[in-house]
């Protein structure tokens, strides 16, 4: 899905019968059994269909809480691997654009050392990019994944920090 309505890159989209024109540049489809953990992705631009499992794809995973909020996991990097990015609710309602709080992402930094960024309060016009989303606030690099939960969680009541751009 295009992540602003001003987004410049032409549509690219190869099939033949293609009538979405510039509206999304990547659409996919998971079908998920709850009971046995199958996950069935299937993608409208290369119309192929791929069979896998929750524990690879994190998606149909149950969310994890911590610190009063509900923390979907994501795709692990590597089979069995914790996932490097998960959706925040406030409650254990299935994602959605209206119930999604916030977002914590891995990464590593100079040292090799395993840090989170964390985001809260979906906003189109939000001044923080963190994945493929704007929020409206963004924490620095916190070391722990509870501890980023704790900030996604206080992030709408407390002060942060304001955003200074120089030019």
């Amino acid at each position: 899905i295009r992540t602003a309505p001003s987004d410049p890159r032409p549509h690219t989209c190869t099939h033949a019968d293609c009538t979405h024109t510039t509206e999304f540049t990547r659409v996919q489809l998971r079908l998920l059994c709850r009971d046995c953990g199958t996950v069935h992705t299937i993608s409208a631009e290369t119309l192929t269909q791929v069979l896998s499992h929750t524990s690879v794809t994190g998606w149909g995973q149950p969310p994890t809480h911590i610190a009063g909020v509900w923390l979907w996991p994501g795709r692990p990097p590597v089979r069995g691997a914790l996932p490097w990015e998960y959706l925040v609710t406030l409650d254990n309602r299935i994602p959605t654009p209206t119930t999604v709080h916030g977002i914590i992402t891995g990464y590593r930094d100079a040292d090799h050392v395993q840090r989170w960024i964390a985001a809260a309060i979906p906003d189109p016009d939000g001044a923080h990019q963190v994945s493929t989303l704007r929020w409206r606030h963004s924490s620095t690099g916190l070391t722990t994944l509870d501890e980023a939960a704790t900030w996604t969680a206080t992030a709408h009541t407390t002060p942060q920090r304001p955003l200074v751009v120089s030019v």
